[in-house]
């Protein structure tokens, strides 16, 4: 009777325990693309969903903002969070699994702004900009510097979303966005804008964008992971969905 019992107990245990591998998610096209049902797709969701196939992972994914995004998986074991660019601050506090993609990260204005002219980063402090909360452009504008560029500052517009800040720069509210080429181009063709309205005026430098986890997360998780990506890096699944999302923007 102990015997079933304690068996009892450890089946309800581990059904309890739910999924082994927590994957956040935070609306960031074409990367992650949350529908009106809060279903997932994008890049990166059907790049992950195609290693799940090719794992034995059991995996819950989890839909809340970016900022949220880090703060769970910093704290929590088993967990990973795409689509995230790639930094030696993040670094200290995650581990990088891959990279699935690399941008040209800089600053966006609209074409016709021709008054617009940067050269150099100092130049950018010039303008009004609109960031999305918790994003790297606050390191790469040197925002987070003590003490802090006042003069940008002042012209500085915190949202929480990318696509919030490209709104801001067509209705010229703002003079600049920063993002990267794809996520840039991408978000306001799907916003309905053309992409022949916009133009990367500065560029700081290309990112690897990829997956990241927790420092606690399973090893054996991680290889997983890895050399799923690498059988659809060569099997050719990895560039049909290149194609599929990042073909024309």
């Amino acid at each position: 009777m102990r015997i079933i019992l304690f068996c009892i107990v450890c089946l309800y245990a581990f059904s309890a325990k739910g999924a082994e591998l927590d994957v956040y998610i935070a609306e960031y096209p074409p990367f992650q693309i949350l529908d009106e049902n809060n279903g997932h797709t994008g890049f990166s969701v059907e790049l992950f969903k195609e290693i799940v196939k090719l794992t034995d992972l059991e995996v819950e994914y989890i839909a809340v903002p970016w900022v949220r995004a880090l703060d769970l998986v910093a704290q929590e074991a088993n967990s990973i969070v795409f689509t995230m660019a790639r930094t030696p601050e993040r670094e200290k506090l995650f581990t990088w699994v891959d990279t699935i993609h690399e941008v040209s990260e800089g600053v966006f204005s609209l074409k016709d702004r021709e008054d617009i002219v940067i050269n150099n980063l100092e130049d950018v402090y010039q303008y009004s900009i609109a960031l999305p909360r918790g994003d790297v452009a606050l390191k790469r504008l040197k925002l987070d510097e003590k003490p802090p560029r006042d003069t940008l500052l002042d012209k500085t517009y915190i949202v929480e979303q990318q696509e919030q800040c490209i709104k801001m720069l067509t209705l010229g509210r703002v003079d600049l966005n920063f993002n990267n080429n794809t996520g840039f181009f991408v978000a306001a063709k799907m916003l309905g804008y053309e992409s022949s309205h916009f133009k990367q005026v500065f560029v700081t430098g290309q990112t690897e964008m990829g997956i990241a986890a927790n420092k606690n997360t399973d090893a054996n998780t991680i290889r997983k992971i890895r050399l799923a990506l690498a059988t659809l890096k060569s099997n050719g699944v990895f560039e049909r969905l290149e194609r599929t999302w990042f073909g024309e923007f």
